[in-house]
C-alpha cells in the first residue's frame, strides 16, 4: 500500500421497554374502527430468518434487536404493522435508508418516511416501522397513514436525522442517498460505523464516509491501519492522506480529533477535488 501524507491546516398510547433478552413488550396504538390482532411471536436475531428469509442478512448486519408485529382488521381489510428495533437511531436510519429510493414520495412521519400504494415505511429513534395493506381502498390507505402518525407520535426520540449527517457538504450531494454502514466499511473489518453520502460534481461521482470515534486515540489507530503508517493522535492540524488501497484503488482521507473522513471513487489526479471536499467536511 502506497501512502502520501500532506498536512493542511391528543392521543395517548405507550411503548413498554425491557431488554431484548427478556422479550421486549410493545403496545401498539388503537386504530378507530379496527380490531387489533397480535398472533405473531416476537422475532429476535436468532429467528428473523423465519419471517423475512434472505432479507434478514441486511437487518442483522445493522444491529437488529427485535421485531413486534400487529394486525388491524376491519371486515376483509387488514393493515399490518411491523416494528423493527435496532441498536440505535444510526442503525435504524441505516436499514431505512437501504430500502428507500430517491424517487419515492417522502413524508414527514417520524424523522422521514415514504408511501406507495399499500405501503408506508418510516424511521424514528431506534425503530424502523413498516405498514402495509393489500387493500386499494383510499379509506384503508388513509387509515394506514393515520396509524403511521400515531405510532410515530409515541416512539421515543427526536424527529431529526442523526447529527453527523449535517457534516456532509450540500454541494453536489445526491439527496436521499445517504446511508449508514455498521461493519466492513470499504471492505475493511476494522472500519465500522460510517455515514456515507454520494456526490456528483464536474463529471465525477464519488462517496464520502464520515466516522466519529470515541476518542482521538482510536481515530488515530484506525487511520494508522488504513495508511499502514504510524499516526499520532496529538496533531492539532488535520492530517490528510492519499492511499492506494487493495480493495478500492485510490482513497483520500483526513483525520482530526476523533473524526475520520474517507473519499472513494476519485482518480489519483483528483487531489484538488478531494482536498476541497475534505476541507468542507472538516470545517463543519
Amino acid at each position: 500500500m502506497n501512502v502520501m501524507k500532506f498536512l493542511v491546516p391528543a392521543f395517548v398510547a405507550w411503548f413498554f421497554f425491557s431488554t431484548a433478552s427478556q422479550g421486549q413488550a410493545i403496545e401498539f396504538p388503537v386504530l378507530k374502527g379496527y380490531k387489533a390482532v397480535s398472533d405473531y411471536p416476537v422475532y429476535t436475531p436468532d429467528d428473523l430468518w423465519d419471517y423475512i428469509n434472505g432479507a434478514a442478512d441486511a437487518y442483522l448486519a445493522l444491529g437488529f434487536e427485535d421485531l413486534h408485529i400487529n394486525e388491524y382488521v376491519k371486515g376483509k381489510n387488514k393493515i399490518k404493522a411491523e416494528a423493527y428495533r435496532f441498536l440505535s437511531d444510526a442503525e435504524a436510519f441505516g436499514i431505512y435508508s437501504l430500502e428507500r429510493s430517491p424517487g419515492y414520495e417522502f413524508i414527514t412521519t417520524g424523522v422521514q418516511g415514504y408511501v406507495e400504494e399499500g405501503v408506508l415505511n418510516f424511521y424514528k429513534g431506534e425503530y424502523y416501522i413498516k405498514l402495509m395493506t393489500h387493500s386499494k381502498s383510499k379509506k384503508v390507505n388513509d387509515s394506514m397513514r393515520a396509524l403511521g402518525d400515531k405510532i410515530a407520535e409515541i416512539i421515543p426520540g427526536t424527529s431529526e436525522f442523526p447529527e453527523l449527517l449535517g457534516a456532509f457538504p450540500a454541494e453536489g450531494l445526491l439527496k436521499n442517498e445517504e446511508t449508514y454502514l455498521l461493519d466492513g466499511v470499504l471492505g475493511h473489518d476494522y472500519l465500522r460505523g460510517a455515514f456515507r453520502a454520494t456526490y456528483e460534481t464536474g463529471g465525477d461521482r464519488f462517496y464520502i464516509y464520515i466516522f466519529n470515534f470515541k476518542s482521538a486515540e482510536e481515530a488515530a489507530a484506525i487511520a494508522g491501519k488504513l495508511t499502514e503508517t504510524p499516526v499520532s493522535s496529538a496533531a492539532d492540524e488535520a492530517e490528510k492522506y492519499v492511499i492506494t488501497d487493495g480493495f478500492n484503488g485510490v482513497l483520500y482521507a483526513a483525520r482530526k480529533g476523533n473524526r475520520l473522513i474517507i473519499i472513494s471513487g476519485l482518480d489519483a489526479n483528483k487531489t484538488a477535488v478531494a482536498e476541497r471536499y475534505l476541507n468542507m467536511v472538516l470545517s463543519r
